[in-house]
């Protein structure tokens, strides 16, 4: 029988940075990571926007996303390829939200900047979309746009790749195609009595079972976003969070090649993330293929319900996005769906963001509420801090976070203002 000092299940971006933190911390740990994957990154990680950006109002969000983004623009810089793009995050608003408190907060706090209605039109976005059809689907004029400069898009597989490389030169165990079923309770203390654990014994996961076998360790860490609670329900923990299911559809056309050489910032020509005003769609440049990512994150009407191979509906698109886009987004009208994927946000409904909690000799990580490209170094180091005991986490660039108000019961988080 094989047994790890540390067992992490899940190799997405999450899992990897935990495990990489944890490992530059304690080197003589033996870690194994196992994913039911054929190889890493190939949950939600993979079906991300792979977006980032600091643009939070929360300065929990702040710290855990600006963070993220210093040490991975520091692995680009020294060589490293990410796919990161500073092409910036591109909020449109009306007058009242370019005004509002949070706005000109977030003007004074990160590099930022407002752009002016005819800078928009620029871009090649209507402002005013048609009177009847804004009547019908609630549509807002656009008044202008608050940029996020410290932000942009990156390539997900290449943060995993790099996390993967690191892990392998320090000897870190990856089990692939092991899917794990079960996280199996024991006393502490064994008395090789019938139906242990009882009530009054202090108890341990003692292994996980998977369709290998059963894997044992002296601490386990889930880092298994939405299929948290497959594991932890049967043990009577509560994770606090849901699935939501995400949608992209990838378009491509001649207008939409020419919008993509546009930009707002950054060194490159590289149409930003852009958010419309309502309902908040999002459309996501891939410069490599001149096509725009729509998506929209789903909320009253889509149930929590989580499919195990989730597909994206071609009719979503057409009765749904399509309608909206195309009063805003004049070059959407000739252009056709790619591709088109599916995956989940693991959302924290308490405050969008992430959750750390230990149990026994568990560590669970989750919640990352479709901000896991962007969070998950910091989540990676809130991670080893967890493990080990320690009171604080230290961040990339020396910032200070106490694990536990990343907890459930003893939870500090405050509350963000500018949802997506």
């Amino acid at each position: 029988m094989q047994k790890y000092d540390l067992l992490i299940v899940g190799a997405g971006v999450t899992g990897l940075s935990s495990a990489y933190h944890i490992k530059k911390d304690n080197p003589d740990l033996n870690i194994c990571i196992v994913d039911k994957w054929s190889t890493y990154a190939q949950g939600n990680t993979a079906k991300s926007d792979a977006a980032f950006r600091d643009v939070f109002t929360s300065d929990t969000n702040y710290k855990l996303a600006s963070s993220s983004i210093s040490f991975y623009k520091s692995i680009q810089a020294g060589g490293f390829n990410l796919g990161m793009h500073f092409n910036g995050y591109l909020f449109l608003m009306n007058h009242r939200n370019l005004n509002s408190p949070a706005v000109q907060s977030l003007l004074r706090k990160v590099k930022s900047k407002v752009l002016s209605r005819e800078e928009i039109s620029e871009l090649g976005i209507k402002t005013d979309p048609d009177p009847e059809a804004a009547k019908i689907m609630g549509l807002r004029n656009i008044d202008g746009g608050f940029v996020g400069e410290n932000c942009g898009i990156m390539e997900p597989d290449l943060l995993a790749s790099y996390y993967v490389k690191e892990l392998e030169s320090m000897g870190v165990e990856f089990r692939y195609n092991t899917l794990a079923t079960r996280l199996n309770l024991s006393p502490s203390s064994k008395l090789n009595f019938p139906g242990e654990p009882f009530i009054w014994q202090d108890k341990i996961i003692e292994s996980v079972e998977t369709k290998s076998g059963e894997l044992f360790a002296d601490h386990f860490l889930l880092a298994t976003d939405v299929w948290t609670s497959d594991l932890t329900s049967p043990l009577g923990i509560d994770p606090f969070i849901q699935p939501k299911k995400v949608q992209v559809f990838q378009v491509q056309g001649n207008g939409i090649v020419e919008m993509i050489r546009r930009k707002v910032t950054g060194e490159e020509d590289i149409f930003p993330f852009t958010i419309l005003p309502g309902p908040s769609i999002d459309l996501r440049p891939d410069p490599k293929s001149r096509t725009f990512w729509v998506s929209y994150s789903e909320g009253i009407g889509r149930g929590f319900s989580l499919e195990e191979n989730p597909m994206a509906e071609s009719d979503y698109y057409s009765n749904n996005l399509y309608p909206v886009l195309r009063e805003y987004i004049p070059a959407i009208e000739d252009s056709r769906i790619m591709s088109s994927w599916a995956g989940y946000y693991s959302m924290n409904n308490m405050d969008g963001t992430y959750v750390l909690e230990r149990n026994m000799n568990l560590s669970v990580v989750t919640g990352s509420s479709g901000s896991g490209i962007m969070k998950a170094d910091a989540a990676g180091r809130l991670a080893s801090s967890l493990y080990s005991g320690k009171e604080k986490a230290k961040l990339y660039g020396g910032t200070e976070i106490r694990v536990s108000n990343l907890g459930i019961s003893t939870r500090r988080v405050d509350q963000e203002t500018l949802i997506i």
